[in-house]
């Protein structure tokens, strides 16, 4: 990789060159600075037509194209999209005009998008309260954002933030040195990770003087946040988490005026399990349980029941690694769901048989699948008397 750069008021070129041969060779990051010569000329012919700027040259991709089977461009397409996306997260803040004004980086002349993985300035986005600690005679700046819920963002707010994956996968601490991205999410081990705190993210700010304090590697991909900053961490994150939390339960609770009549009930059970179950004292229910009942009103109600099935209460409970209960049907009751279901088939024993023989897969007849054969094989046999 060789990187040129014109410097516009003195007019000399640098360069400099890593070649991974040479570095295996050497058995270290060597850097070569050779002159002006190891630069292809119709490289130097545009960068002197632009009278400044910087170009990354890359030779001999051996590495890239083994075994790829196809020709070179056709080859390297999708890996630049990749590079692509990858400079532009690293260098977004550049990109943006946060750290440079007028700064740009093009790839095959398309300028990259400009990403914000914190979504700044969103109406549906928090900003927490930045802090700043001083390390070894150097400012650190922590600053907490927390997402707003993923669909409340239009598709190009959802592009703006990395993508509809890097929700998923983006949260936690992004450190920056010098303003570019080093690290860009994941806990250090200091919270446990879950799919609650998915809209919480932390940027940290952190001056190249105290890159031995972060272990920063020299390829600037690795860092490790510096024990006596730890504490602090830890309490920024508790807050910025707790927003995120705080965002997915209220995301699932609607806002009303007066008591809720909601169509399921939760049932709490022991050690933090939970069971729900459709509420009885529902009027649409009530409806649907009065006697004269039309085919038409029970499926309104079977609409509703797929309509309103709490799956984000349900989600939350689970990604809290609580369990969900189940209510076992006493024997009784399967007794009476099957005799229930015979008679409704009654005038068709072809169908009949072929339901007792498949009771005992029958939601809810498999939750005791022998309890169920033997129900089945009474009512086959008093199909067979009649």
């Amino acid at each position: 990789m060789t990187v040129a750069s014109l410097d516009k008021r003195e007019g000399g070129i640098g360069v400099a060159v890593w070649d991974l041969d040479e570095c295996e060779r050497r058995q270290s990051w060597w850097l070569a600075t050779p002159g002006v010569s190891a630069v292809p000329e119709e490289v130097l012919a545009t960068l002197e037509r632009q009278g400044g700027g910087t170009a990354v040259v890359w030779q001999k991709l051996d590495r890239m194209l083994e075994g790829s089977g196809i020709d070179s461009k056709r080859a390297l397409d999708p890996i630049m999209d990749a590079a692509a996306d990858h400079l532009a997260l690293v260098f977004h803040r550049f990109v943006s005009g946060q750290i440079i004004p007028g700064f740009e980086i093009t790839i095959n002349g398309r300028p990259l998008p400009k990403l914000d993985p914190f979504l700044e300035g969103h109406t549906k986005g928090q900003v927490l309260h930045p802090e700043s600690f001083d390390i070894e005679g150097h400012t650190v700046t922590v600053s907490p954002f927390v997402l707003p819920f993923p669909s409340r963002l239009q598709p190009s707010e959802l592009e703006r933030a990395g993508g509809r994956e890097s929700l998923k996968t983006g949260h936690g601490f992004y450190i920056y040195r010098g303003g570019r991205l080093v690290v860009p999410g994941g806990w250090f081990r200091i919270v446990p990770s879950d799919d609650l705190i998915r809209l919480a993210r932390v940027r940290v700010d952190v001056p190249v003087e105290l890159d031995h304090l972060w272990k920063v590697d020299i390829r600037k991909t690795v860092a490790e946040p510096p024990r006596a900053l730890r504490p602090h961490l830890r309490r920024i994150v508790g807050q910025a988490t707790t927003r995120s939390r705080r965002v997915y339960s209220h995301k699932g609770t609607p806002q009303t005026e007066g008591e809720r009549i909601a169509l399921w009930a939760r049932h709490d059970l022991r050690d933090g399990a939970a069971t729900w179950k459709l509420n009885r004292d529902h009027p649409v229910v009530r409806a649907a349980l009065h006697e004269g009942v039309t085919r038409g009103d029970v499926t309104r109600l079977l609409e509703l029941v797929e309509d309103l099935l709490p799956a984000h209460e349900i989600h939350l409970h689970i990604s809290n690694d609580l369990p969900v209960g189940e209510q076992r049907e006493e024997d009784r009751d399967l007794d009476d769901l099957a005799r229930q279901l015979v008679a409704a088939f009654a005038d068709d024993p072809i169908s009949l048989r072929k339901l007792l023989e498949k009771l005992h897969l029958m939601d809810p007849f498999n939750r005791a699948p022998e309890k169920a054969r033997s129900i089945a094989e009474r009512f086959l046999l008093d199909a067979h008397k009649c």
